[in-house]
């Protein structure tokens, strides 16, 4: 038998011991769960397909200061001379960078107007994030269409306004946000008018997957591009290389922009996988954190358990020597120490849950992050087990060796 009363009767007389350890078995089980969901969600995000050939790509940042220049000219020179140099694949003038933590956004609708009749839905509603380039623009980022075309020389537009832009190309998580009905036949979409500021623009393209710049957005897989070219002081380039080639075309670049054009500044180009981990750099020190706060959180419970177990021995070595007098083998003394550690571990997993819980709830409303999956809580609840095994099993092993002759001595 187990002997769980007489247990349970000796562990009331020193409450106060087995409460700490409850406590504490039960704060690990409530903030482990949640820290191991929190670090595969940010994995997640972190590990997440861009839908680009990052390995290929990089950016650099040029600001002109000369004044005796003609932007819209120095562009077109300078794309020109980007795509000649040997290992490029392409290169366009865009106005923001794909996971790179600053870009364009805007909303857009299903209609062109937002107030509707009483017989009409409103107007639906989306974030999107907005690329603008010319019609190297695909080519370079190296997403491929899955239905539609791409843009046609006359269909860019060299100026600020959003008058002038009449097309778009799209992703398809954009096509699914918008047209919840086409979900699976995309294809379906080209054709259709969205509505930026009321001007309608006719999707006549759809990429299977670009991601936007910021990559905290919930709306980051929503996507458009638009055939424009703006004329700034400030612009950057997109560059696509073969991968074995890339750093070769990096060490060009800042003499031949200076060469072509020396009145500006020529920022240090960036690899799109250096602009991803310093995206992410926030989510890769969240994971490391509380992968240590998780590694410390064990070993306190580890060393309470054996803690515990070996203030229990010494407190009980007359009493364990009188069982061993009266006949109890060493098997019963170790099934005994770890009986007691698995009543209190399971109080302790039981309140653990219930925090796990509340502490998910807390989460979810002040940082937006999903439920915690019951799948945490159960392999935490047995990684605890597991753990007050092991850390009992030693000194419930030494107490078993404590001579039945203890019984007669003075302690």
């Amino acid at each position: 038998m187990l002997e769980i009363s007489p247990i349970f009767n000796a562990m009331m007389r020193h409450k106060s011991h087995a409460l700490l350890l409850i406590i504490q078995i039960a704060l690990t089980l409530a903030i482990v769960a949640n820290a191991a969901f929190i670090i595969e969600n940010r994995f997640a995000l972190m590990n997440r397909d861009s839908g680009l050939p990052e390995e290929q790509l990089f950016k650099f940042d040029v600001f002109t200061f000369g004044k005796d220049v003609d932007i819209n000219q120095q562009i077109e020179l300078d794309e020109s001379a980007l795509r000649a140099i040997p290992g490029v694949i392409d290169a366009v003038k865009i106005n923001q960078i794909p996971i790179s933590g600053s870009g364009d956004n805007s909303t857009f609708m299903n209609k062109g107007d937002s107030t509707p009749n009483e017989s009409d839905a409103p107007a639906k509603q989306i974030h999107a994030g907005v690329y603008s380039g010319d019609t190297h623009i695909l080519s370079t980022l190296g997403v491929k269409l899955i239905a539609g075309r791409n843009f046609n020389e006359d269909e860019i537009y060299y100026n600020n306004d959003i008058e002038a832009v009449t097309v778009a190309i799209v992703s398809k998580a954009f096509i699914t946000a918008m047209f919840p009905t086409f979900k699976g036949r995309e294809q379906q979409a080209i054709g259709k008018f969205v509505y930026a500021f009321k001007i309608p623009i006719k999707i006549i393209g759809i990429v299977n997957k670009l991601q936007a710049s910021h990559v905290t957005l919930s709306h980051i897989e929503q996507t458009i591009i638009l055939p424009k070219v703006k004329a700034k002081n400030f612009y950057r380039f997109l560059v696509r290389t073969k991968a074995s080639q890339q750093q070769a075309v990096i060490n060009k670049i800042i003499p031949l922009m200076l060469k072509l054009y020396p009145n500006r500044v020529i920022r240090t180009p960036r690899t799109l996988t250096y602009l991803r981990n310093n995206s992410y750099a926030n989510d890769k020190m969240m994971t490391q954190l509380l992968m240590i706060l998780i590694g410390i959180l064990f070993l306190i419970t580890t060393l309470g358990i054996v803690g515990m177990a070996v203030f229990n021995i010494n407190r009980r070595k007359k009493q364990i020597g009188t069982r061993r007098a009266l006949g109890a083998s060493k098997a019963n003394i170790i099934r005994y120490f770890m009986v007691e550690n698995w009543l209190i571990a399971n109080v302790g997993i039981a309140i653990g849950i219930v925090l796990s819980v509340l502490l998910s709830q807390f989460l979810m409303q002040q940082f937006s992050l999903p439920k915690l999956e019951n799948s945490y809580i159960i392999l935490t609840m047995i990684a605890i087990w597991l753990l007050g095994i092991i850390a009992v099993f030693l000194p419930a092993k030494k107490a078993a060796q404590i001579s039945p002759a203890i019984a007669t001595r003075s302690i």
